[in-house]
C-alpha cells in the first residue's frame, strides 16, 4: 500500500466518524458519571430524611419560640406594644399560650408546617431542686425560669424540648 492510499484510508475514517474503541470509552465515561451521580443523590437524600424526621422539625419549631422569648422583655411596660402576636406583652405572657398554625421567631406563620402546633409553659422553679414549680412572690430561694415548648403534628405531640431563660440585669 502506498502513502497516498494509507492517507486516503484514514481520511475516510476520519469522515466516517468514530471508532468503535472511542464509543465504548464514552459510554463507560458516562455510565460511570450516571452512577456516581446516583450514589451521591441517595446519599443526599438520606441525610435529608434524617433531618426532616418529626423531633428535628419540633425541635426547629420550638427553637423558633425559645429564639423570640429571647428577645422579649421580662416585665410589661404600660402602654407598651405587643411583642408576639396579639397579647403576648413579655416572657411570662407565653405562659399558656398556643400557637396553631406555628408561628417562627418573627411571629411569621411557617406555612411549611401547617398542622403543627406549639403550646408554651413558663415556669419557676427552685434551683435546688428544679422539677418542683415555686411562687416567686413568696419563694425566699433561689429560682430558675424554664421555658418548655410543646410541639404537635396533629393532636400528637412530637416533641417538649425546654430551656433555662436567664432573667436580664436590671429586670
Amino acid at each position: 500500500m502506498n502513502p497516498a492510499q494509507t492517507l486516503a484510508r484514514r481520511s475516510r475514517r476520519a469522515r466516517a466518524g468514530t471508532t468503535f474503541v472511542e464509543l465504548m470509552l464514552a459510554v463507560v465515561i458516562v455510565s460511570t458519571t450516571l452512577l456516581a451521580s446516583t450514589a451521591s443523590m441517595q446519599g443526599s437524600a438520606q441525610v435529608y430524611h434524617y433531618f426532616a424526621d418529626g423531633k428535628h422539625e419540633a425541635l426547629m419549631l420550638a427553637q423558633e419560640i425559645h429564639e423570640a422569648a429571647k428577645l422579649m422583655p421580662w416585665t410589661h411596660a404600660v402602654g407598651a406594644e405587643p411583642v408576639f402576636g396579639d397579647e403576648v406583652y413579655d416572657v411570662w405572657d407565653l405562659d399558656g399560650k398556643t400557637f396553631n398554625p406555628p408561628r417562627s421567631a418573627d411571629y411569621d406563620i411557617v406555612v411549611s408546617h401547617i398542622g403543627w402546633s406549639q403550646s408554651c409553659e413558663v415556669r419557676v422553679v427552685d434551683m435546688a431542686h428544679p422539677d418542683v414549680e415555686v411562687d416567686p412572690a413568696t419563694f425566699q430561694g433561689p429560682t430558675l425560669t424554664e421555658l418548655k415548648v410543646t410541639i404537635k403534628q396533629g393532636s400528637e405531640i412530637v416533641d417538649s424540648p425546654s430551656w433555662w431563660l436567664s432573667t436580664p440585669s436590671g429586670a
